[in-house]
């Protein structure tokens, strides 16, 4: 299974560049949900973070297509409202697009419009998420069974939740609060990586 970590928005630029840099080994993937800052920004920490030696396949753009055109990044998480899939791919065809979603329905049809990959949540509770009820892994499962793209699941994923969830068919997980809510990031992104290892060897 795939380890992608979603930035939360509360660090500012430096350190948020310092903990990208020192987790990336343990990762296969950031989604960088960055939703306060510019494009510019955006764009500027995209640069600094590929000029320090980060692998540029690993990074993902939340919601700002524009962003990852002009960077030459790959890949764009959509949120679940905005503008139409079917229009971005058309206008963006080097891009590949995941759509995040909370139901069977909403993932069906993203993959209907063409999704190259599905992000479903919260399945635990997760402090990102307080007084919301978590959808745990029945629905997960089924999206997983009926759809032919990777699925990959978000919202209080623990290190010992990896099995079940590699054992229910899941492409990957997401976590925010855990990594970059945690006094040390690196030690938190190690222990999903060596329960993913645990897991799937």
């Amino acid at each position: 299974m795939k380890i992608i970590a979603v930035t939360d928005d509360k660090m500012e630029h430096s350190q948020l560049l310092d903990t990208l840099l020192a987790i990336e080994p343990f990762i296969d993937g950031a989604i960088l949900r960055e939703k306060s800052k510019m494009d510019s920004e955006i764009i500027a920490l995209i640069r600094q973070l590929i000029e320090a030696g980060f692998d540029s396949t690993k990074l993902i753009v939340h919601g700002r297509t524009n962003v990852a055109s002009i960077t030459g990044i790959k890949k764009v998480q959509l949120p679940g409202y905005g503008e139409p899939l079917t229009l971005l791919k058309k206008k963006f065809p080097a891009i590949s697009f995941g759509r995040s979603v909370h139901s069977y329905g909403e993932a069906e049809t993203a993959y209907k419009e063409g999704a190259d990959w599905i992000l479903y949540g919260h399945l635990f509770e997760t402090s990102s998420k307080v007084g919301l009820p978590p959808r745990g892994t029945d629905e997960l499962f089924q999206i997983v069974e009926s759809l032919a793209i990777p699925i990959y699941a978000i919202g209080g994923i623990q290190p010992h939740h990896l099995p079940q969830l590699n054992q229910g068919g899941v492409a990957g997980i997401a976590v925010m609060s855990s990594i970059f809510g945690s006094d040390n990031p690196e030690v938190a992104t190690t222990a999903y990586k060596d329960a993913n290892h645990v897991t799937t060897s």
